[in-house]
């Protein structure tokens, strides 16, 4: 059973009510990064659940380009594939999109998965830890592209801060690791609806821990934004 760290919760009516929320929290977190680093390093997720937070977040008025982008997964599909998270993830944010952003991504590293996630974890070794992590999660407790079942191999792995996840039935993927994920600064959820609640709410009562368990177990603390429906 994995301990459950300080979660603050914040909860929202609507998807957009927390996505706003959330995009401000964002900038402020970025903007006195930026003051007191001069640079900083945020990982965005795929999928439907953040558009709204990323389009929200791509409007704050920052300096972009002293910001580094990357996703916490990605499939191993072209770019332009539908169901790319970084083709999902430049239609939504504004910086990208036009150029403004420093971006990591996860594809044009070669056709093998192992060779790309080498030369991924190559270029990922060269970054300080994540200052800010921005997560959504599945109802089944998968957090990026770490999946139920698979933490313990996950676990086992040296750390190179990316893993290979090969999901059945779905195309294999590309995954920023349980430290890199857990070791971020400051890291958030954003989700939503009943069933999700309760898969967070039952982390203590877990006798196999979910991968979603490496952010409620943090002990730099969670921020879930929470919305109804």
């Amino acid at each position: 059973m994995q301990p459950q760290g300080s979660v603050a919760w914040h909860r929202f009516a609507t998807l957009a009510d927390a996505s706003e929320a959330l995009a401000e929290a964002v900038a402020i977190r970025l903007r006195a990064l930026l003051a007191g680093q001069g640079r900083a390093s945020l990982a965005v997720p795929g999928g439907t659940t953040p558009a709204r937070f990323l389009a929200a977040l791509g409007s704050r008025d920052l300096a972009w380009e002293n910001v580094t982008l990357l996703p916490t997964d990605e499939r191993f599909v072209a770019a332009d594939d539908e169901a790319s998270n970084e083709r999902m993830i430049r239609a939504q944010f504004a910086p990208l999109r036009e150029g403004r952003v420093g971006f990591l991504s996860f594809h044009d590293h070669g056709s093998d998965i192992e060779a790309a996630a080498a030369a991924l974890a190559s270029e990922l070794a060269s970054l300080p830890p994540l200052d800010l992590v921005v997560s959504g999660m599945g109802s089944d407790g998968h957090i990026a592209s770490l999946f139920p079942g698979e933490e313990a191999r996950f676990e086992a792995l040296p750390d190179s801060g990316i893993c290979i996840a090969m999901p059945p039935g779905l195309p294999p993927r590309l995954s920023l690791s349980p430290a890199r994920l857990a070791g971020a600064g400051w890291a958030s959820l954003l989700v939503s609806g009943a069933q999700k609640e309760a898969v967070l709410k039952a982390a203590s009562d877990r006798a196999s821990p979910l991968p979603v368990d490496l952010l409620l177990g943090r002990p730099q603390g969670l921020d879930v934004y929470w919305a109804n429906g």
